[in-house]
């Protein structure tokens, strides 16, 4: 495994950043000199477990869960649904509703204070 230590997120927005990085290159495994496949999932986890106090205990295990559907999805080949699954884990780290896991594996109670997923948001990547 290879993971620059310096790069685990300290904040959300560099945990969307580690989570978008992972979807570029998961797909071919191509990944940056400072981490491979194991070690940008490793990445993705630590960050989540350092912002477990700000997630919550909850929504912080459902994110790991999301992650380790991901990756069970990339290593078996399935990129779109792996793909998919990132992308939800980015958008719930975001603050938005996800929109590809099935809702009867959700952990934690899906308030109405999170907004709905809309294009726009898909379009803005700047918004934290």
């Amino acid at each position: 495994m290879i993971f620059r230590e310096s790069l685990l997120p300290k904040s959300a927005r560099d945990l969307a950043d580690v989570i978008a990085v992972t979807m570029l290159h998961a797909p071919r495994r191509q990944f940056p000199h400072y981490m491979d496949f194991d070690g940008a999932f490793y990445g993705a986890a630590a960050g989540v477990e350092r912002l477990r106090k700000r997630f919550g205990d909850a929504m912080a295990d459902q994110l790991l869960d999301m992650l380790a559907h991901a990756k069970a999805h990339y290593e078996a080949g399935d990129n779109r649904l792996g793909g998919a699954l990132m992308e939800d884990t980015k958008t719930l780290v975001r603050g938005r509703q996800p929109w590809a896991y099935p809702k009867e594996l959700y952990r934690w109670s899906l308030g109405l204070s999170l907004p709905e997923l809309t294009e726009s948001d898909l379009l803005n990547k700047d918004e934290f």
